[in-house]
């Protein structure tokens, strides 16, 4: 007899008969009636060539070699509901991973709130962020190591496909009891000359700035790091102040730093969700896709 030969709903039937102990309880179980379901045990052992089940007028009861045949088909059965269960969950997002890949401003602002809201919508989807350069993010999204990137110039990359998510504003960030804080809003040459401490070169921020820089002959900045979060410990040390966008900035009622608006030039950031062109997105992926666009969608809206 082959495998081919077995058929499902049969297995499913002669599985439920022996722990219901009776055809009409399997039957209601199933959804089936009875007849059926003792069509489908009698085929299964024709089928199979032995009898699985003693039947006499009082009782019911497993046969020898359905005794053996029953524990394995018990597993059989519960293994394959369980991946395609699995297939399920999959399929309609309630499980699986993701890896994003974005530019530590976004990490630090946007992505915890966008993760908060798709958590509680997915809790059994995990989530792996990674916070590094934008020129790290191109190369993962390409080789296929992250499903989704946020960065900022996304260039005409012919492999990598973008939607614009928001623009933010570079603004200094500065201690509440900096002179400068007096004013409305700060130019870059007056910036320049309070001290500034600003992201390390390579980073997205620091080549928006640069434009700056380039336009205006700024001169050298004191000090530089990594991280958006390092810069501003920097600035509440009282080292200098700090250009950032908006998704950088301190809470507006921090106790200790406040910002002001940077004009002349005003320099604007663009940021963008990035996938590879042809990557099929898993259904989890593609979930949090569309959260992550929400996400920039209520940002543009409180700040517009």
């Amino acid at each position: 007899m082959l495998i081919d030969q077995l058929d499902l709903k049969q297995l499913r039937a002669f599985v439920r008969v022996v722990e219901t102990g009776s055809f009409s309880a399997a039957a209601r179980a199933l959804g089936m009636s009875q007849s059926a379901v003792s069509q489908a045990v009698r085929q299964l052992e024709e089928n199979l060539r032995v009898r699985l089940l003693d039947r006499t007028t009082r009782k019911l009861q497993l046969s020898k070699v359905g005794a053996e045949f029953m524990p394995g088909i018990q597993r059989l059965l519960a293994d394959l509901d369980r991946q395609l269960q699995d297939l399920r969950d999959l399929r309609e997002h309630r499980r699986g991973h993701v890896t994003v890949a974005c530019v530590p401003s976004v990490a630090l602002r946007l992505m915890p709130r966008v993760l908060a809201a798709f958590q509680r919508e997915h809790p059994m989807v995990a989530v792996t962020l990674k916070e590094i350069s934008r020129h790290q993010i191109f190369a993962a999204l390409r080789g296929g190591d992250v499903d989704l990137g946020i960065a900022n110039v996304p260039g005409d990359d012919p492999e990598l496909d973008a939607s614009r998510l928001l623009i933010d504003n570079f603004a200094l960030v500065m201690r509440r009891d900096h002179p400068l804080s007096a004013r409305a809003e700060v130019s870059w040459t007056e910036a320049s000359k309070a001290g500034l401490v600003v992201m390390a070169s390579g980073t997205g921020i620091r080549l928006e700035i640069e434009r700056g820089f380039a336009e205006l002959g700024h001169g050298t900045p004191i000090h530089e790091a990594e991280h958006p979060a390092t810069l501003l410990a920097l600035v509440e040390a009282g080292v200098g102040v700090a250009p950032l966008p908006s998704l950088a900035w301190p809470e507006a009622d921090h106790p200790v730093l406040t910002w002001r608006k940077l004009v002349e030039p005003v320099i604007e950031r663009e940021l963008y969700l990035i996938w590879r062109i042809g990557r099929d997105l898993s259904p989890a992926a593609r979930a949090l896709q569309r959260g992550i666009l929400a996400g920039a969608q209520a940002i543009r809206e409180r700040s517009g």
